[in-house]
């Protein structure tokens, strides 16, 4: 579509040329270094003989000495050959170590603090006081500036802004995929960098837009949170990620393979194991960010709904771009540009809110059909 199959070639062609090289210049070392091995082995048994010859003659040493001698020089011969033979493959697996040993050392950007105890079992009220954020230090506009909302158990909050508004570096201060560069997240009062980061996810359910699966089963992606599930655990959060009905369309069903990272799903589809995985664990606080986009606005509902009366006790955050997605929240919070500019249900931002009534009314009209 871009038409850049000859630039694509030709990068190809560098890589492929530059590979070649490297692997030329070791092959020459190779080819240098066995034919010297061979060399110093047969120096070393023409200096045997040289200097043993006479001293066999002369009495000094026995027939069977030298032999000795020559055969501990062949028995040399074939280590050091394989000596020579490693030489490369020693240095491209001392290349391949060391990428891979800077992945294994690179220490995660979110410790745990001193002093950090276990988040005790929480009611789910999710509380941020004046929190601003910054992805880099040096960055002169933040991205969440200043935000105050508290999120009660069992309620449903909706965000809603535009793209780049803040909407999922929000709700991501949660589980502390990142930590906010003022203020402080809560839950249950609590702060969220005062507990092990292991038992603070514990308690969270998160699905993202951009599904992550793993290659298995779709019985094994769904419990993957929770690996001792009972089948009837996992085929109920199924049916209230609506995943329930294509998942038995299968002919292995819940066994079907799907893939590496899901290929054999669609985008659809995908989202919806998502969501019956983070369903399955029970969580406290769910967190959808915007994990329903690739689904049609009738299915969309039913999960919505299903949702609800899955999460009746616990606190649910919903990250959305269109209306639709949030129009049953029991609150809605709009964000413009990092800062939250008005919060409500639909009926109140409709009548008090010109930023809620723009994205309303470019999405879905002016008309009332979709109020409610």
């Amino acid at each position: 579509a871009f038409v850049r199959a000859n630039q694509e070639k030709a990068r190809f062609e560098a890589a492929s040329t530059d590979f070649m090289q490297d692997t030329v210049q070791a092959m020459r070392l190779f080819s240098l270094l066995v034919p010297t091995l061979y060399l110093f082995v047969n120096c070393a048994m023409a200096a045997v003989v040289w200097f043993g010859g006479p001293r066999v003659v002369g009495g000094s040493m026995t027939e069977g000495q030298l032999v000795a001698f020559v055969n501990y020089l062949l028995a040399m011969q074939f280590p050091l050959f394989l000596l020579g033979t490693m030489a490369t493959v020693y240095s491209a697996a001392q290349a391949s170590s060391g990428r891979i040993l800077e992945i294994l050392d690179t220490a995660p950007g979110i410790q745990n603090q001193h002093g950090a105890r276990t988040l005790p079992h929480v009611k789910g009220r999710v509380a941020f006081e004046d929190v601003s954020f910054s992805y880099s230090q040096q960055s002169d506009v933040p991205v969440l500036n200043g935000v105050n909302l508290i999120a009660e158990p069992g309620e449903t909050v909706a965000i809603l802004g535009a793209t780049g508004s803040g909407k999922s570096s929000l709700v991501h201060l949660i589980p502390r995929f990142y930590d906010p560069t003022a203020g402080r997240v809560t839950i249950d009062g609590i702060d969220v960098r005062d507990v092990t980061v292991q038992s603070l996810r514990q308690q969270l359910g998160v699905a993202l837009q951009h599904t992550v699966l793993l290659s298995g089963t779709i019985r094994d992606n769904i419990r993957y949170g929770q690996p001792d599930a009972e089948d009837e655990q996992v085929v109920a959060a199924a049916k209230a990620a609506q995943a329930h009905d294509f998942v038995m369309n299968f002919p292995a069903e819940y066994d079907t393979e799907i893939g590496q990272r899901g290929v054999r799903l669609s985008g659809g589809q995908r989202q919806r194991i998502a969501i019956a995985r983070a369903l399955l664990v029970k969580p406290r606080v769910l967190i959808l960010d915007d994990a329903t986009s690739s689904v049609d606005a009738e299915t969309e509902a039913k999960i919505e709904a299903a949702v609800q009366r899955w999460m009746v006790s616990g606190t649910t955050f919903i990250v959305a771009q269109r209306v639709s997605t949030v129009l049953r929240a029991d609150r809605i919070v709009v964000l413009e540009r990092g800062s939250v500019v008005a919060v409500g249900t639909h009926p109140q931002l409709l009548a008090s809110s010109s930023v809620y009534r723009e994205i309303y009314e470019s999405q879905l009209g002016s008309g009332g059909a979709a109020d409610g």
